[in-house]
């Protein structure tokens, strides 16, 4: 019988002792809680972090790549015009709800609707990437990653030449 009781004392020792930091009392504004004096600051320093994330990535589609893209496009447009109804938006012919949906370092959302490119653009691209691949997403041609469909780089807004 003693041989239970001591192990359970133990436990029970530890126990107390672990569950003193829960009931610890709030600091009310007694030295440093660990806040910045002001948001301008902290929304500043994440904008900052932000950017830093963007830029950590490499770039696929280079100069040559998008004179590629262009010309592809520019050739290969159909002669059609704007619906009526969306050339009255002035929005260059994007349907409603179709604006940029994504950012360079996320995950596409699981609603976004995209297209594989052509396959004859494609081959002029070359090879991309291991685990990757290029998508279009309304008017912006996107590099993401296969898994993860995280976007890794774009060209964005070609609606000049679709």
């Amino acid at each position: 019988m003693n041989r239970h009781i001591i192990p359970l004392i133990i436990i029970s020792t530890l126990m107390m002792c672990s569950s003193g930091y829960s009931f610890a009392k709030d600091n009310d504004s007694h030295g440093n809680s660990g806040k910045h004096k002001s948001d301008k600051h902290q929304k500043k320093h994440d904008k900052k972090h932000d950017h830093e994330h963007e830029e950590t990535y490499q770039t696929y589609f280079s100069n040559d790549r998008q004179v590629i893209v262009n010309n592809y496009y520019y050739t290969n447009r159909d002669a059609k015009h704007c619906p009526p109804g969306l050339a009255k938006k002035h929005n260059r012919c994007q349907p409603p709800g179709s604006a940029k949906q994504w950012r360079k370092g996320y995950s596409l959302p699981a609603d976004v609707v995209y297209y594989d490119v052509p396959s004859a653009l494609t081959v002029q691209l070359g090879r991309t990437p291991e685990g990757q691949k290029i998508v279009r997403v309304g008017t912006d041609l996107l590099l993401i990653s296969i898994g993860t469909g995280m976007v890794i780089d774009a060209i964005q807004d070609l609606n000049d030449v679709l």
